[in-house]
């Protein structure tokens, strides 16, 4: 067994042996791989009614030995952080795409721990997403700060309607550090009139 010691996670004797097998097959057409160190999460907009992440992790409730055996609870994947170090043909990857870095349920410190990967696996570019946008903006203003302005680490907000995704947008432009920012504008609920796009970048 051995413990990380920024977050504390455990990783068990088939770490290794876990880490290897790749989701580098992405069907998402604007990234080409998928990584999850958190899977699952919860409903907090309109935006997530129809989660697709939602209805593909419950179809596994119960399987035993499957990822997402538990379903969408959201859980940490330890076993699953350093899996961008053993890509060694640079990505464009989608992180989190099964749940959200930013969820209120996932430590400080283990976030700091996902985003020391991407800062070191730095051939990849690496798209972080959230509706979490407050939380990030905070984090990204004192903890991640370091590693905010790394062109390689996009970071960016889901914007579905007015009330909530054009605060998210203000989030955003209020991380200061931040060098790439983008907006994923889907799923479009409504007309979101002007929007605001100082110091978006994608």
């Amino acid at each position: 067994m051995t413990v990380c010691t920024n977050c504390g996670a455990v990783y068990s004797a088939g770490f290794y042996r876990d880490i290897l097998p790749m989701s580098d097959q992405s069907k998402i057409e604007w990234t080409d791989a998928t990584w999850n160190p958190v899977r699952g999460c919860t409903k907090i907009s309109p935006g997530c009614k129809f989660c697709y992440a939602e209805r593909f992790a419950e179809r596994f409730r119960g399987v035993a030995g499957h990822a997402y055996e538990r379903g969408f609870d959201l859980r940490l994947a330890p076993e699953k952080l350093l899996q961008p170090l053993y890509w060694r043909r640079p990505r464009r990857i989608f992180v989190n795409s099964m749940s959200d870095l930013f969820h209120e349920q996932v430590p400080d410190a283990y976030i700091v721990e996902v985003v020391s990967v991407m800062a070191r696996a730095n051939w990849h570019t690496y798209q972080v997403l959230t509706k979490r946008s407050s939380r990030m903006m905070q984090l990204l203003n004192t903890k991640l700060r370091n590693v905010a302005q790394l062109a390689h680490i996009w970071w960016g907000v889901s914007v579905e309607d007015k009330r909530y995704g054009l605060l998210r947008v203000a989030h955003l432009q209020a991380a200061a550090t931040a060098r790439v920012r983008f907006l994923s504008i889907e799923p479009l609920l409504e007309d979101l009139g002007q929007v605001p796009l100082r110091g978006i970048t994608i």
